[in-house]
C-alpha cells in the first residue's frame, strides 16, 4: 500500500495475503451461530488495485456504518418479540397454586412493560428507515436508535428471563438463549456509550472523544 494514501481509504486484503492470519474465536456466549475471528496483519502488503471504489474519506465509512447500525437496530426488536411470545405462552400454560402464571399481578406488570418497549422500539426502527429512505437520515440518527433500542431489549429479554423463574436458565426454554445473544448485540457496531456520544456530538456540537486536556496547574 502506498504511504501516501490517505489512511480513510479502505482496501480489501485478499484471503491468504503473507502476512495475515484469522483465528476462530471459541467460547462465544452469545451469537454463536456467528463465525468470529481475530485478524492479525502483520507487514500484508496491499497492491492499489484493491482499493475499494467510492470510498475516499472516513466520512465514506461513516455512512456505511450508518445503514449498518439500522440493521442492528432492527436485531433487538425481533428478539424481544420472540421472547414475549414466548413468555406470554409460558404464563398462560403454567399453573402455580391452582392459576395459570399470568394471574399474578407482578407478572402481569413485567409482561405489560415488555410489550411497551417492543412497541417503542418498532416506532423507533420504523422512524429510522422512513428517515433512511427520505434521505435524511444522520449518523446521530442511526447511532441513537442503535444505542435506544439495544438498551430497551436488553431490559425485555432480562424481564422474560424472570417471568420463567428458573427455566428462565435454561437453553430448552429459548429465552435464556435470546438472554445471552443481547449482550454481544448490545455491544458491537459501537456500544451504548459510543453510539450515545455519536449522538450527543451532533446536538451539542461538541465532540467527547478527544481527550480532555490536561492542565499542569493543581486546583488543589
Amino acid at each position: 500500500m502506498a504511504a501516501d494514501k490517505d489512511p480513510s481509504v479502505s482496501f480489501i486484503v485478499k484471503k491468504g495475503s503473507p502476512g495475515l492470519s484469522a483465528t476462530k474465536i471459541e467460547n462465544k456466549i452469545g451469537l454463536r451461530i456467528f463465525q468470529n475471528g481475530d485478524i492479525l496483519l502483520k507487514k500484508v502488503f496491499v497492491p492499489d488495485e484493491d482499493m475499494l471504489p467510492g470510498v475516499n474519506s472516513f466520512q465514506d465509512i461513516s455512512k456505511v456504518l450508518s445503514v449498518s447500525r439500522i440493521m442492528v437496530a432492527w436485531q433487538p426488536i425481533g428478539i424481544s418479540m420472540g421472547v414475549f411470545d414466548m413468555c406470554h405462552r409460558y404464563l398462560k400454560e403454567r399453573k402455580q397454586f391452582g392459576v395459570p402464571l399470568a394471574a399474578f399481578q407482578i407478572n402481569q406488570e413485567k409482561l405489560v412493560r415488555m410489550l411497551g418497549n417492543i412497541q417503542a422500539m418498532l416506532l423507533v426502527g420504523w422512524r429510522l428507515c422512513k428517515l433512511y429512505e427520505s434521505g435524511k437520515m444522520t449518523p446521530g440518527h442511526a447511532s441513537l436508535g442503535k444505542a435506544w433500542t439495544t438498551n430497551k431489549a436488553r431490559e425485555t429479554v432480562s424481564l422474560g428471563r424472570e417471568l420463567l423463574g428458573g427455566n428462565g436458565i435454561l437453553a430448552d426454554f429459548l429465552v435464556a438463549r435470546a438472554f445471552c445473544d443481547m449482550e454481544p448485540i448490545f455491544s458491537y457496531e459501537g456500544t451504548y456509550d459510543i453510539n450515545s456520544m455519536v449522538t450527543a456530538r451532533e446536538i451539542t456540537g461538541i465532540s467527547s472523544f478527544k481527550p480532555a486536556v490536561l492542565s499542569k496547574l493543581s486546583r488543589l
